[in-house]
Order: C-alpha cells, then sequence, then structure tokens
C-alpha cells in the first residue's frame, strides 16, 4: 500500500508538473466538460430566444440612430465647409476630341469685407 500511494503520489506531481508546462492529458479534459455540463445552466429556449431577439433589435435601433446621426454630421460639416470657401471651376476645350475638361477648386473665403468706395468730388 505504501508503494502504490508513492506511485500515486509521484503520477499527481508528474502531471502537476506537466501542467506547469501546458501538457493537458485527456483525462482533464474529459473532468473539464463534465463539470461544464454540470455548471451549465437549464435555459428555457423560448425565453433564450426572445432575449437573442430583442438584443438583436436594440442593436439595429442603436447603429440605425448612430447613421442617423453621422450622415446629420457630415451634411453639417459640408454645409460649413461650402460656407467657408469659393466654387472655382475651371473649363476648357481639348482641342484634339472636342471634349470638355471641367475642374472644381476650392478656396477659403477671403475674411476681409468690401468697403464702399470713397465719393470722389
Amino acid at each position: 500500500m505504501d508503494q502504490e500511494q508513492a506511485e500515486g503520489q509521484q503520477t499527481r506531481f508528474g502531471s502537476r508538473f506537466a501542467r506547469m508546462f501546458g501538457y493537458v492529458t485527456p483525462e482533464d479534459r474529459s473532468r473539464w466538460e463534465q463539470m461544464r455540463a454540470q455548471n451549465k445552466p437549464n435555459v428555457n429556449a423560448i425565453k433564450q430566444g426572445t432575449k437573442s431577439l430583442l438584443g438583436s433589435m436594440m442593436e439595429f435601433g442603436e447603429r440605425n440612430i448612430g447613421a442617423k446621426l453621422d450622415a446629420a454630421h457630415r451634411v453639417a460639416a459640408q454645409q460649413r465647409f461650402e460656407e467657408s470657401h469659393d466654387k472655382v471651376v475651371n473649363q476648357r476645350r481639348n482641342p484634339n476630341t472636342r471634349n470638355i475638361i471641367e475642374s472644381v477648386d476650392y478656396e477659403p473665403k477671403d475674411g476681409r469685407e468690401e468697403i464702399e468706395p470713397d465719393l470722389e468730388l
């Protein structure tokens, strides 16, 4: 019996030593699976389906609201840009192909205001 205890301790020490280096035995895996199965809560399928449905609906709503808000911010930024920049359109004709080449540039508006010319006598 003393020899059996020594062998048991040796295998326990060996498996503990092997686990320190990441070795997992098939017995360990089966024991873990069994513990997972015991600890797994029983959940009603209808309740679980309802929860997932509501969760996905909430996520869709949040994304939809986020997209609308993002679009509103982009529109506001575009309006601010158009108010602070002048649009300069350059058109020229390509003599070989008779196409009109158009390019659009945006230049910052001049912040200075025009003042009326003085009256001359």
